[in-house]
């Protein structure tokens, strides 16, 4: 959502890995900022259950170990990008606990949303809920920004990415921007979407406090749409005219990607800033799943003993 090395979704785009390490807070799922991330956690104070911190690798730099402030973006405690049931467990127990967990998952969300639609109303019971999640314009919202944000990194457009981006997200597009041969610039086309049928889908959404370093907390909302698109990509040499790279004209079909979006509620208004991407996620096995479970009570105990 300790992780390893993070993949990047788009690796003729992007060719830095990055991951960070992130402190546990109750309210939190601890995990990396990047385009594609996989779950990670600290150690958890007097218990030695929880994993050790990740590392840091960019480009085959020296490795360092790095501590995230308390206010960063962070993805929401256990979100779920749930596979289709045909990829469950064949094993019927494991089968069932997954469809278990699944719907666990969707009914603690709506709990989540709908307490927080009760403390917005202005007089209790007796008003109209102040906040909206606004779901039903989250897929649209997750394509547009989807294509801006690969437009922006093919072409190296900065501040568009600084537009959309969570900073830490930003941060990585920037450097990977940074890191291209001087003069090469690439063009990003999506050719068409793929499997209508089922995507573009909205494969998790939820709302939750996150911890702020003056002690404080910050309403978050968030939502993972699922796309799947057929990409082109093509690089140009502008130190020689503008002219094509031989072989660089590429085409990925069938891309499955997870979209992680994030925006912040007012706590005293309760609107919505706009949708920012937060990165990518995999889609989680069971095994996964229930280890990113375990992990998260043991560091939740963990919590609850330094009270």
């Amino acid at each position: 959502m300790a992780a390893g090395v993070l993949r990047l979704s788009r690796p003729w785009l992007a060719s830095s890995r990055l991951s960070f390490p992130v402190r546990f807070c109750p309210s939190l799922h601890c995990s990396a900022s990047s385009i594609t991330a996989t779950r990670c956690y600290s150690a958890a104070p007097k218990r030695n259950r929880a994993k050790p911190p990740s590392r840091i690798t960019v480009s085959g730099q020296k490795e360092r170990f790095v501590q995230i402030e308390a206010n960063m973006t962070l993805l929401l405690p256990l979100t779920l990008v749930a596979p289709p049931i045909w990829r469950y467990p064949r094993e019927p127990t494991k089968f069932f606990h997954m469809l278990w967990l699944n719907l666990k998952a969707r009914f603690q969300t709506l709990a989540m949303i709908v307490s927080v639609k009760v403390v917005s109303q202005p007089k209790l019971l007796l008003s109209r809920p102040r906040f909206r999640f606004g779901l039903s314009a989250a897929v649209p919202a997750a394509k547009a920004l989807h294509s801006r944000m690969s437009e922006a990194l093919a072409v190296g457009d900065k501040e568009t990415l600084r537009s959309i981006c969570t900073p830490e997200l930003f941060r990585t597009l920037a450097a990977t921007i940074d890191s291209r041969p001087p003069g090469v610039r690439a063009e990003w086309q999506l050719a068409h979407y793929d499997m209508a049928w089922r995507y573009p889908r909205v494969a998790d959404w939820r709302v939750s406090f996150q911890p702020l370093r003056d002690g404080g907390n910050k309403l978050i909302k968030q939502v993972v749409v699922s796309i799947a698109s057929t990409q082109r990509i093509t690089r140009y040499d502008d130190s020689r005219g503008g002219v094509r790279i031989a072989g660089s004209d590429r085409i990925r079909p069938r891309m499955v990607e997870h979209l992680v979006l994030q925006a912040t509620v007012d706590r005293a208004t309760y609107q919505s800033s706009p949708w920012k991407i937060w990165g990518t996620l995999p889609e989680m096995t069971y095994e996964s799943y229930r280890a990113e479970l375990e992990n998260v009570e043991s560091l939740v105990a963990s919590r609850a003993d330094d009270a």
